[in-house]
């Protein structure tokens, strides 16, 4: 029933690494192992499909050998590299997730999984400090944040949709950052919001990997 896709994308600039961050060592495991193996070890998912790079594809391929597990060939831009994991998905049902949030909870999928079932859907924190809109290192307003929350992953969706969407996507040259928001735009579908973890992070800063090794 159910298909994930793993995106294993990123160069790692902002933490100095020179190499993709996905492939960094934390505990005997790489950032990706630690995001793509709740997923593998769920038997509800028929397939993991794990998105790499062409320069990382032989050392990927060296770290899973589960057989559910397909690795494939990333595009130019995210949007594209999911695009290319929907092409190889089976499942009625497809869960996306970043490689670079190794610290997924076993929870956060079940809500995920099960929320997909009535609709597209995301995780999402709640944000908790006072927010503002700026423009030239100037405040402009303080925003409501009773009103604002942080988009994460994994998302969820019903395969034909979220293909049918991407399509659309694809034929009118439109960009987005995640998925949740191109199918909330292409198709103009509600997206059901489900509030998950906080450690739930996505690695980007050295503080972020330093969290990471605490965590993991």
């Amino acid at each position: 029933m159910f298909s994930a896709i793993i995106l294993g994308g990123g160069k790692g600039k902002r933490l100095g690494l020179g190499y993709n961050k996905v492939i960094y060592n934390i505990k005997g495991k790489t950032i990706l192992e630690h995001a793509a193996n709740n997923f593998i070890n769920d038997d509800d998912f028929k397939e993991v499909v794990i998105v790499i790079d062409e320069s990382n594809f032989q050392v990927v391929q060296s770290l899973f050998k589960n057989n559910k597990v397909k690795i494939i060939h990333g595009g130019e831009t995210r949007q594209s590299s999911v695009y290319n994991g929907l092409k190889k998905v089976t499942g009625k049902y497809v869960v996306i997730h970043d490689g670079a949030r190794p610290n997924v909870s076993i929870e956060e999928i079940n809500k995920v999984k099960k929320s997909v079932i009535n609709g597209s859907c995301t995780l999402y924190t709640k944000v908790k400090e006072a927010t503002i809109e700026t423009k030239d290192n100037k405040l402009v307003k303080y925003l409501n944040r009773e009103d604002l929350g942080l988009i994460k992953t994994p998302q969820g969706f019903n395969t034909k949709e979220i293909i049918t969407a991407y399509n659309q996507a694809i034929k009118e040259k439109k960009e987005y950052f995640d998925d949740a928001s191109l199918v909330y735009n292409q198709l103009k579908k509600d997206i059901i919001l489900i509030e998950g973890n906080d450690y739930n992070i996505k690695i980007t800063s050295k503080s972020d990997l330093s969290l990471m090794e605490e965590l993991l």
